[in-house]
Order: structure tokens, then C-alpha cells, then sequence
């Protein structure tokens, strides 16, 4: 409903913005920068820190990622390495990024260009845990209940990424592995979803407003209202020049609906499902039963089988918290290195 619309926004933009603030202006501390622009807030933490990755090596990390899940979920996942359901290699005219297909009950395909870092690794698991979903969903459901709402639709993608970080972080020997985990649950995970796509939706609602109200806009008023978006999001953080308020223009399948809001809920399912899996001892199976729900319940009704409440703000504030909890955590690992 229009409440849980606005929550997600206004907490983000009010709750999470500081938490993004401080990561922001420590990855600059980290490289040395003196300011941080629009262009620069992407930057690696430790760019230098990039390990080259085979194909082999990912299905490993997947397969070990997705351990705690059981081995029902690792049947099934095992299969897209045995009969080779991914389009990995890099051809002219490909589109990029990483998409994942479902013929009804006959198996999921996914697209994707390997270049061979840790990112790829993350694109791989991000669209193994929407094909899992599939299949789950459609040995459970009719062919009329197996897609997920869109509200949620994000959240088995983004719940794989958070078990293939945990795991490396829990695997890797030193501070400086151990942060660059983290680092990359922050940028490859959260970044896109909770900050990227939620920016657009908090200059869509604004747009929204407007319509609302009878009032017309151009291109001018539109590129000053991604500003104001950007800077209240990113304060002193982040330098926002005109060239940055020109992003609203980036890809216009975002605003069809109100897509771009959901990565940010779908965020806040999946951190929800991961910490009732950490702290749980049926999360496991009950993150089975979101998948195999498909559409065939509401977004809340949903939502309560991971113990999630989405008509309160608790969810998204554990949410945040773990974010809070994520970066300082980073902040020690460079102060361990730095020590060292």
C-alpha cells in the first residue's frame, strides 16, 4: 500500500543515507581522495584486491555458498553446472548484464558474459538464486501462481549474493580478504538495489507528485530534482554536479510501474531471510517454502513465512542495521591492516 511505499523511501533516504555517507567517505580515506563526485562513488575499496576467477571456480563458490540451504536447494542448483544452462560466453551484439529465463516446468536459462573477476561470480549466483526460485516455484505451483510478485522478485537473486559473501568472508584467512568480502556485499549487492534504484524511485514519487498535483515539467525541472535526490541522499559525501542529474535518464524500463522501489523491498525480503537463516534453525526450510510460494500469496502474507512483518518499519530498520553493522565492521579491518 501507499504507506509501505513511502517508508521504504523516506527511511532510506533519511536512515540508511548516513550509514551510505560514512562508507563513502572512508573508501576515499582508503584511496586518498580529497573529495568524492558523482563519478567516483562506484570506486572499489581495494581496487588492487580483484582475483581472477574461472567458471569451474564459481560453480565451486556457488555450490559451497548455498551449503547452508540444504540438499534439496543443492540438487537442483547443481544441475545449471551438469547441463549447462548459462550462456557465458562474451559475443558481439550480447546484451550485457546477467537475465535469467523460465519456460514453465521445463528449466531456467540464464545469459550472461564472463570476464573473469569476483563480480562475475556475483552476477552468477544473483541470477541462480531468480532461477532456483523458478524452479521451486514451478514444481509447486499452477503455471497462473508461479511468478513472483514484483515487490519480492529481487529477493532470491540478492539472497544468494548475501550467502556467497558470508562464505567468503568466513573462508579467507586475513583482514584485508575478510574486508574485501565485505566490501563486495556492499557494492555488488546493496549499492545497486538499495541506493542506485532507490534513488530513482524516491525522483519518481517526487515526479509522481507532481502529476498528481496538475503541474507540468521538462527535462530542466527533471535533471534539478534528481539533484535534489542525489544530494539529500549523499550530503557531504559526495560532490553532485549537473552532469550527475542527468542519471534519470539512464534506462527507462526502471520507471515502468514502480519497479525501481522494489529492488530496495525486495532487498529488505532477503536480508530478512538471510538473518532468519543465521539465527534460526528452521530458516532453511522456511526459505524453501518462500521459494516454492511463488506468487501464490500477497507480499505480506509472503514475507511472514521468512518471520517477516512488512506492514511495520522492523524488517527495513534490521536492514539497515546490518548495513550499519557491515560497514563497521569494514572500518575495523582497515584499522587491523593498518595496525599490521
Amino acid at each position: 500500500d501507499r504507506d509501505m511505499f513511502n517508508r521504504q523511501i523516506d527511511l532510506i533516504m533519511t536512515e540508511f543515507a548516513p550509514v551510505a555517507q560514512k562508507y563513502l567517505k572512508h573508501v576515499a580515506k582508503v584511496n586518498g581522495l580529497e573529495k568524492m563526485t558523482f563519478a567516483d562513488w562506484k570506486l572499489d575499496l581495494d581496487a588492487e584486491l580483484n582475483p581472477a576467477v574461472t567458471i569451474d571456480d564459481a560453480y565451486d563458490l556457488v555450490m559451497k555458498s548455498v551449503e547452508p540451504l540444504g540438499q534439496e536447494y543443492a540438487n537442483e542448483v547443481s544441475r545449471f553446472r551438469k547441463e549447462r544452462w548459462v550462456d557465458f560466453a562474451a559475443n558481439a551484439n550480447k546484451d550485457s548484464g546477467g537475465y535469467a529465463a523460465d519456460p514453465y516446468k521445463v528449466h531456467p536459462y540464464i545469459l550472461m558474459s564472463w570476464t573473469g573477476r569476483m563480480s562475475d561470480v556475483y552476477t552468477l549466483i544473483h541470477e541462480i538464486g531468480h532461477s532456483g526460485q523458478f524452479i521451486f516455484s514451478d514444481n509447486n505451483q499452477s503455471y497462473f501462481n508461479t511468478h513472483m510478485s514484483t515487490y519480492y522478485v529481487e529477493a532470491p537473486s540478492t539472497f544468494n549474493e548475501l550467502l556467497l559473501s558470508d562464505y567468503l568472508e568466513r573462508q579467507f584467512d586475513n583482514p584485508r580478504q575478510k574486508r574485501f568480502a565485505l566490501a563486495h556485499r556492499l557494492t555488488d549487492t546493496y549499492f545497486h538495489n538499495f541506493i542506485t534504484h532507490l534513488l530513482e524511485a524516491a525522483f519518481q514519487r517526487r515526479v509522481y507528485n507532481l502529476i498528481e498535483e496538475g503541474k507540468t515539467f521538462g527535462a530542466e525541472q527533471l535533471n534539478q530534482i534528481m539533484k535534489d535526490v542525489l544530494s539529500q541522499f549523499w550530503g557531504d559525501a559526495v560532490e553532485i554536479d549537473d552532469d550527475a542529474a542527468l542519471t534519470w535518464m539512464r534506462q527507462s524500463h526502471y520507471y515502468m510501474g514502480l519497479y525501481s522501489y522494489t529492488y530496495s523491498a525486495g532487498m529488505v525480503i532477503s536480508t530478512a531471510g538471510y538473518l532468519n537463516l543465521k539465527n534460526n534453525p528452521n530458516g532453511a526450510s522456511d526459505w524453501l517454502n518462500f521459494l516454492k510460494s511463488g506468487g501464490s500469496r500477497t507480499p505480506l502474507e509472503t514475507a511472514k513465512l521468512i518471520g517477516a512483518d512488512i506492514s511495520t518499519a522492523q524488517p527495513l530498520r534490521d536492514t539497515i542495521q546490518f548495513l550499519s553493522d557491515t560497514v563497521d565492521q569494514i572500518i575495523t579491518y582497515t584499522k587491523e591492516l593498518n595496525h599490521d
